[in-house]
């Protein structure tokens, strides 16, 4: 395995992508917006962690070539997946792709594209070519091209989506939060990926042309995927986890003070580098950074400061958490009452999240009502 720096981001884009979508699962309230979001990402971030990652990190074209077929297969269902999660969001724009039809035709239609390149995987692959920015590349076939342009289309139908129901849902409620955290989510990802995987084949030759372009569509496609976890996972995680605020506190406080550490190392040793004996830098910075523990109680101070100012109104207090509890369940309620139904499986999947967060009855059935009423008075 041989080093490139350009193999990060896919590596990251995989490990990201699946890691929220072990979460999503994980904490959701079982819904099939969940499930089809954590395929989407598991199926995304499979695809360039293999053809955008790991390709770039193997010495070898046979391995090189089977990881190109692990990317295709990723990516011939990538379409699909976006589509099914877009028929999802709660707006009536997208209301066609939420039905048992039309979800069924989309899985035959990934199924059979699927077949159609198992019967033939090399005319897919391509032909494994050295390439300047890495050891091995694959020389893309037209009809690999057409799957990229297919996948670039598909994740503008979920921008659409995401922006309609933004702009749908009802004023001051948590499923008009979660919408704009998903709006700006996909805009990142979808308008990034269009470029990366629309522009090859048309406005500039697909990798390995030799050309700068090259760079700019692997790291559109890798970057904006990263970028797309990391607003989606604050987007979902704040309504799905009550306590996701105080985590993100207590990160800031830790990281800073971890900040700290790291930079006066950094800034010790590359400051000996520069103006005294080079071998003394590592020690030297590793003296500075330890002697810093005697002043850890002024850096904890200001990192809790920091992180005041950060998040002035997340407090680890009783009162915070129990109000964030109900937060997250009237965020529930609002997403299995977009369709003004709540079936017996629905019922049940709330049942469940009330007594996990420990909501009593009343108070449940308190905030069903009032969403209710919001809902029927918006949509009057």
């Amino acid at each position: 395995m041989k080093f490139h720096l350009i193999a990060i981001p896919g590596v990251l884009a995989l490990v990201l992508s699946w890691s929220l979508a072990v979460v999503v699962l994980l904490t959701g309230p079982g819904l099939r917006r969940d499930r089809l979001l954590a395929l989407l990402l598991i199926v995304e971030g499979t695809a360039w962690g293999s053809g955008a990652g790991f390709l770039y990190l193997s010495e070898s074209p046979v391995v090189a070539w089977y990881l190109q077929a692990v990317f295709v297969t990723a990516l011939l269902a990538m379409p699909g997946c976006a589509l099914a999660f877009a028929g999802t969001l709660p707006t009536t724009l997208l209301a066609p792709l939420r039905s048992g039809v039309a979800l069924t035709l989309l899985a035959v239609i990934t199924l059979a594209a699927e077949l159609y390149y198992l019967s033939d995987p090399a005319r897919f692959v391509g032909e494994i070519v050295p390439a300047w920015y890495a050891t091995w590349d694959a020389d893309l076939p037209d009809i690999t091209v057409d799957v990229f342009n297919i996948a670039g289309l598909a994740g503008v139908v979920s921008l659409i989506g995401s922006i309609s129901a933004w702009m749908q849902s009802p004023p001051g409620s948590w499923a008009r939060r979660q919408a704009r955290a998903f709006a700006l989510a996909f805009c990142v990802h979808d308008v990034g990926l269009f470029f990366a995987l629309v522009m090859p084949g048309h406005l500039v030759p697909p990798p390995p042309s030799g050309n700068l372009s090259d760079v700019f569509i692997i790291l559109g496609s890798t970057c904006a995927s990263i970028a797309f976890v990391l607003l989606l996972s604050y987007g979902i995680l704040k309504v799905q986890l009550f306590d996701i605020d105080l985590r993100i506190k207590r990160g800031i406080r830790r990281s800073t003070v971890a900040a700290v550490f790291v930079a006066t190392f950094l800034v010790v040793e590359q400051f000996v580098q520069n103006y005294f004996t080079g071998q003394f830098g590592l020690l030297l910075g590793a003296l500075a950074a330890g002697l810093m523990l005697f002043g850890l109680g002024h850096i904890r101070r200001f990192a809790e400061t920091l992180a005041n100012h950060a998040m002035p109104d997340v407090s680890a207090t009783p009162e915070y958490v129990a109000y964030r509890k109900l937060e997250v369940y009237r965020a529930a309620f609002e997403g299995l009452f977009a369709d003004a139904v709540v079936n017996d499986k629905e019922r049940a999947t709330l049942d469940r999240l009330r007594s996990k967060l420990a909501i009593r009855p009343a108070d449940a059935l308190a905030i069903e009502n009032q969403v209710r009423e919001e809902m029927l008075a918006a949509q009057a």
